[in-house]
């Protein structure tokens, strides 16, 4: 028997504090993309695995192809609520347990069940500054990618480039912010000022110049103060420029 139900709002996500200090429960925001109406299914038996909001209708802009996000069970949903409350508690060891304990279900996870855990692995190595680490999970992340939202996707892009470019891997860190700029279609302005920068130390001054005036022009027509420094990195380009031409 099966029953309609209104789907949740989806929380605002697309912080990178999200990354740093979970702010927002990430099942949530996976719960969340169920669109507008959603199944909810309650199982026949007590055997029966449970599942919920399989989704019917996908929030994802038309402009892009839709994701195929799958369903996520019960029993997920609980226990990654509860690797969650580890993290917020700093008691990683306990989370990264309770990860290896889901991995043992792997055959009976869903793709989008598979990112969302490799996810949180990402998030436990950034936490224990273990760069080489955290690069490999938001990598296996992207296995995934036609599993995910595009707000994860995005944000796993960028922040690939920002570690890759930490890393001084130039050549790996632009070719991850062209595919976040293939797909971005709200960028922030820190966001375009992180590209413009990128560009800038790949010496490509003119693509810098474009995604630090939009950084620019974007944070003043959101009535904020400017940084400096994306404005003095601006100058640098400009002269630059000048003395290619």
């Amino acid at each position: 028997m099966s029953r309609s139900a209104s789907a949740q709002p989806r929380p605002p996500c697309r912080s990178f504090s999200f990354f740093f200090k979970g702010a927002c429960l990430s099942i949530l925001c996976l719960v969340g993309v169920a669109g507008e109406s959603a199944v909810l299914t309650e199982p026949e038996t007590e055997n029966e695995k449970t599942s919920v909001l399989v989704p019917t209708e996908s929030e994802e802009p038309r402009s892009r192809p839709p994701k195929n996000i799958t369903t996520f069970d019960l029993d997920t949903i609980d226990s990654l609520g509860k690797v969650e409350e580890h993290i917020r508690q700093e008691d990683l060891d306990q989370a990264e347990q309770k990860l290896k304990e889901m991995w043992i279900n792997e055959a009976e996870l869903t793709l989008s069940e598979k990112a969302e855990i490799t996810y949180l692995s990402s998030r436990i190595a950034f936490i224990q500054q273990d760069v080489e680490s955290t690069i490999g999970h938001l990598e296996s992340v992207l296995e995934y990618r036609d599993n995910i939202t595009y707000v994860r996707e995005e944000e796993v892009l960028l922040r690939l480039a920002e570690l890759y470019l930490s890393e001084k891997e130039h050549g790996k860190a632009h070719r991850r912010l062209q595919e976040w700029l293939e797909i971005v279609e709200e960028p922030k302005a820190s966001e375009l000022a992180f590209a413009g920068s990128l560009f800038v130390k790949i010496k490509s001054y003119t693509r810098a110049k474009e995604y630090l005036t939009r950084a620019i022009e974007q944070q003043k027509e959101d009535g904020l103060e400017v940084d400096e420094r994306w404005s003095e990195l601006l100058d640098h380009v400009e002269r630059q420029l000048d003395t290619e031409n």
